[in-house]
């Protein structure tokens, strides 16, 4: 699994696969129940918190293959992204979290200079700030969204249009989510 650590974290991840401490254990999205997959992750909270582990449930995509682990514009949360499905954690306390709006996550990129943190799925982008979600795009695609270029002020990116039959492009504000070109821009 892939971790990115573009913004600063007040908390260090560990892989939990190598840990067997006795450490709470919490569970995304929540359900304990027994049988639950997904990625476990070791956290230690910056300023002497009680460290944690959390499982964070696989996505049941199919096209959700896509996992990493990353740091946020906040810099007391944490992403986990476990093939396609996405959870943001307080590293102080774990039972605050939100899953994100996006489903499947098929790609992320952090963007320091805009300060948010870009969630691509198959037809759409959401954003997120420091102050949690900041825009989500109407609908860039019908299927396949590719992002080829990130810049200070914006996302590019591609599409296939099948009324067109050829490739579309498309450009994301970084500021405001608002889009030239895809299929409802």
């Amino acid at each position: 699994m892939e971790s990115a650590f573009s913004f600063d974290g007040n908390w260090e991840v560990l892989d939990g696969s190598r840990s067997a401490d006795a450490s709470p254990r919490y569970f995304f999205p929540g359900n304990t129940a027994a049988g639950q997959d997904g990625i476990l992750v070791r956290v230690t909270p910056e300023g002497g918190g009680a460290p944690w582990l959390g499982v964070f449930a696989f996505g049941r995509f199919g096209q959700g293959e896509f996992s990493r682990v990353l740091s946020l514009p906040d810099p007391k949360k944490l992403c986990v992204v476990s093939r396609g499905a996405g959870y943001i954690v307080a590293s102080q306390d774990p039972q605050n979290w939100e899953a994100i709006k996006s489903v499947p996550i098929t790609d992320v990129r952090a963007v320091l200079s805009a300060g948010v943190v870009v969630f691509a799925n198959l037809t759409e982008m959401v954003a997120y700030g420091a102050e949690g979600m900041r825009w989500r795009t109407k609908r860039l695609a019908w299927d396949g969204l590719k992002i080829l270029e990130v810049t200070e002020h914006s996302i590019r990116g591609e599409y296939w249009d099948l009324r067109e039959e050829a490739t579309q492009p498309f450009e994301v504000d970084l500021a405001t989510g608002a889009q030239k070109g895809g299929v409802e821009g």
